[in-house]
């Protein structure tokens, strides 16, 4: 009698040099199509965040204005809005910000980006100051900026207008506000 072999047959456990160039040659191709969405996603996102800052500044000043029932004082850094900015009350009524009145101070814009402040006339804009009502004292005309994007385009750039009751509200395209990138 013989005895029977059993017979083993042989699987693959991995894959095969085409099959691996061909997957490869797949996440190129998609990754050709996600890089550049992915880059505008986040120029899109420091866009928004840079537009948020200073909105949430300026919505922090009028509060602080009415409040204390003082001057509150938005101030570009050194006169550039790129350098940052300062919140300070007058608590003492002089006119001027000193140390101890400074409410928030706020560091450089990111880099690349144009940040541009002026009256409704086009005028470049230092300061806003809010009166003890909330209302925009200084200018007295609305005030606007524009949040420019290192590629300097007007249509996905911000803006941002305040009308003369201090309210602050953000635009999306920054040509619509008058200050243009």
């Amino acid at each position: 009698m013989e005895s029977e072999r059993p017979q083993y047959r042989r699987t693959s456990a991995g894959f095969t040099l085409i099959e691996l160039m061909a997957a490869v040659a797949i996440l190129a191709i998609m990754l050709a199509f996600a890089v550049p969405s992915f880059q505008e996603f986040i120029v899109n996102y420091r866009t928004s965040v840079q537009a948020n800052d200073l909105l949430a500044d300026l919505a922090l000043a009028r509060n602080e204005a009415v409040k204390y029932a003082r001057p509150t004082v938005v101030r570009a850094e050194s006169g550039n809005w790129n350098d940052g900015w300062i919140v300070g009350t007058d608590l003492n009524g002089n006119g001027t910000i000193a140390g101890d009145e400074i409410v928030k101070r706020h560091g450089a814009a990111e880099q690349g980006f144009t940040l541009r402040g002026g009256d409704g006339a086009g005028n470049p804009l230092a300061n806003i100051q809010f009166g003890i009502t909330g209302q925009l004292a200084v200018p007295l005309v609305p005030a606007e900026f524009a949040i420019c994007r290192p590629d300097n385009d007007p249509q996905k750039s911000r803006g941002l207008r305040i009308d003369g009751t201090g309210r602050a509200a953000a635009q999306k395209v920054a040509n619509n506000t008058g200050m243009f990138c």
